[in-house]
């Protein structure tokens, strides 16, 4: 029993020592999502349309151009889009024709008439200053991701996760979305529909069903070829 004794008590202190352990070092991130974030910028969308001295309407490319910017800016855009026509310049009175014709063309093409700022810029001696327009987007940077074959996997005796635990995901979310702001915050909701509301907090008062009227090609059928 004595020879015992030594062998326990050196169990004991194990133990002791165990249950004491300091934590590794360093701070313990919340999540991989904080160990590599993606950066987000703000940058600008521009178009230029050509303006000849004597031009009496916007060319084929331009409107085609236009309308591509009017759907980047409808997918993607923030703030206002600033339509920026030469003052000053050989061009001017072209200048002033194509800068109503492309804004009516954004509104065409999708874009409210209140979210174009109109403004002119000085093009004393130029001869053929463009029309410019632009407007607020943001761009996401992905982490830089440090590679496997750098880095022991098989050792982690800490239970931590290895540096690039997690910046992959964080790589492709970054490549993928589609408007980068919403990494920043949520999008601002949309007026309700006060209609639609009272309607429905009518039938719901009259005991009636709440639910909109289905037509008979909008019912799901279960299809009897199988058995």
């Amino acid at each position: 029993m004595k020879a015992r004794l030594p062998l326990l008590l050196a169990s004991v202190a194990a133990l002791s020592a165990c249950a004491t352990a300091k934590p590794p070092p360093g701070p313990v991130v919340a999540s991989a999502a904080d160990g590599h974030r993606i950066n987000v910028q703000q940058s600008d969308d521009r178009l230029e349309i050509p303006v000849a001295k004597g031009d009496v309407a916007m060319s084929d490319d331009s409107r085609g151009a236009l309308q591509g910017f009017a759907n980047a800016y409808l997918r993607a855009g923030h703030g206002s889009v600033i339509l920026s026509a030469p003052s000053g310049g050989d061009n001017s009175d072209a200048a002033s024709l194509l800068t109503q014709q492309t804004r009516l063309a954004l509104v065409d093409a999708g874009v409210p008439y209140a979210a174009i700022a109109g403004s002119t810029y000085d093009a004393s001696g130029q001869a053929n200053a463009p029309i410019v327009l632009r407007f607020t987007t943001y761009e996401a940077t992905a982490p830089e991701c440090a590679p496997i074959y750098e880095q022991d996997l098989a050792h982690q005796s800490d239970n931590q996760p290895w540096p690039s635990f997690g910046c992959a995901m964080q790589a492709n979310l970054a490549a993928m979305v589609e408007d980068p702001h919403d990494l920043i915050g949520p999008r601002d909701e949309e007026a309700r529909d006060s209609a639609r509301r009272e309607t429905v907090f009518g039938a719901y008062r009259a005991g009636q069903h709440t639910t909109a009227e289905r037509t008979d090609d909008e019912r799901v059928t279960i299809s009897t070829a199988v058995h």
